[in-house]
């Protein structure tokens, strides 16, 4: 990752004009609005952090304007947020042949016929009447026929793949989940666990997945949080230390206040694109630490997660101590923040398709153990069995309508005209003759 090497941090250094009123309202009394107009001192937030010409960003970062892609999703948020609307698309996505014999029902029973009717053209009202029929009919025939030969066949192909302990043969489970502790899955009897008992190679709780990847609230820079919110952040804190600027922090009893590393992030944007990522402090890769932290000494900081160590212990490269200002940081929560990110830490890997490769941030699995915890790695061995499994998932949804494609037509051909005659009693008007 390069950084940039100079930055104008005032110009995109500022507040999100688009956040709902609430947040502004909860926001209201954060520190950064009780600061401005004042002589702050040197340290502040506002102030560029420059460490030998590289630097991360120290400031709220500006929001861009909005493209009406988004402004159209922000409308939508309520819906795509309902129960309603996941339960369609998870029903949709499971069973696609029946979503589509459904959608063709709805047209052939309705749109179709009322068009015929109210605008017939040319046609005589008989004719019109026998094609609104014809319609209705083939629609109710194409939904049938799929309800009665299709659907229980995809219906058990997914029943195999959610219940793969019942159906599966341990390499196969292997071979669709390669990140899965095939030895969890056994009791000491040799009898199948339930799939809620396995664990992946991690000794995590395994999950089949991989696009449920861990979240974090969007963090925001310092000066945008809440008073609320830093309280509950840094125990016992002094609120009227607010005003001198998070290195300034003390708590009720006169010491300096201290925050949890799991709580920290900071910004680094990008040179070639410009995009701005967050990292947790807790979990940043080194290589990170070191371009934006050139004067830091790696080795003091006593590795990742639960073995990293406050920044206040951490070392210059000639031992000194290392001056970590806690201006820079942001803080991921959700009483402050109504959107979400991706968790990632630095790590990247190579993703190949075909003649194409991509480097990608690693992403992480919701089943993280504790909050100091990130989650089971998603790893290429894993990406490549997902999109060998959705290519197996997409055929053993379709094949079952494909096969009965052929028969089902043929039996519409020679079964409608028999039932619009029989029982409807119509019959389209035989072309007159010149």
């Amino acid at each position: 990752m390069k950084i940039h090497t100079t930055q104008n941090l005032d110009s995109i250094a500022k507040t999100n004009s688009t956040n709902n009123m609430a947040l502004k309202e909860f926001r209201k009394n954060n520190y950064s609005e009780r600061m401005r107009g004042h002589d702050l001192p040197a340290d502040t937030y506002e102030k560029n952090v420059s460490f030998r010409g590289k630097k991360i960003l120290s400031s709220a970062v500006k929001a861009g304007k909005k493209t009406f892609s988004e402004k159209v999703a922000d409308s939508m948020r309520g819906f795509t947020n309902s129960g309603f609307f996941n339960w369609a698309a998870k029903s949709c996505s499971e069973n696609e042949a029946m979503a589509q014999s459904g959608v063709a029902l709805g047209i052939c029973l309705a749109l179709r016929p009322g068009t015929l009717l109210l605008f017939p053209g040319d046609k005589n009202k008989n004719d019109c009447m026998y094609a609104a029929a014809h319609s209705m009919s083939s629609g109710a025939w194409g939904y049938v026929v799929p309800a009665l030969l299709v659907k229980p066949t995809v219906n058990g192909y997914f029943k195999v793949i959610k219940e793969a302990h019942k159906y599966m043969s341990e390499s196969m489970i292997k071979r669709r989940s390669p990140h899965i502790n095939i030895d969890s899955i056994k009791n000491v009897d040799g009898t199948i666990k339930d799939m809620k008992q396995w664990l992946d190679r991690d000794g995590r709780k395994f999950t089949t997945d991989i696009k449920d990847v861990r979240k974090v609230a969007k963090p925001k820079h310092i000066s945008e949080i809440s008073n609320e919110t830093l309280q509950k952040k840094f125990k016992n804190l002094d609120v009227d230390s607010i005003k001198n600027g998070a290195n300034n922090f003390m708590t009720k009893d006169g010491k300096k206040a201290q925050i949890d590393l799991k709580d920290i992030f900071i910004a680094v944007q990008d040179e070639g694109s410009g995009k701005v990522k967050y990292y947790p402090l807790l979990h940043v890769e080194d290589n990170i630490l070191k371009e934006v932290y050139p004067d830091l000494d790696i080795k003091s900081i006593g590795g990742t997660g639960r073995d990293r160590l406050n920044p206040d212990k951490w070392l210059t490269k000639d031992g000194k101590a290392f001056n970590f200002d806690k201006n820079s940081i942001f803080i991921s929560d959700y009483n402050d923040s109504d959107k979400t990110i991706t968790l990632i830490t630095g790590k990247t890997r190579e993703e190949v398709r075909g003649k194409k490769k991509e480097i990608k941030d690693v992403c992480y699995q919701n089943n993280a153990i504790d909050d100091l915890d990130l989650g089971t790695e998603i790893k290429n061995d894993m990406v490549e069995a997902d999109w060998a499994n959705a290519i197996q998932d997409k055929i053993g949804g379709w094949l079952p309508d494909t096969v009965v494609a052929y028969p089902r037509a043929a039996a519409t051909i020679a079964v409608l005209p028999f039932i619009l005659k029989n029982v409807f009693h119509l019959e389209k008007s035989k072309e007159k003759k010149n």
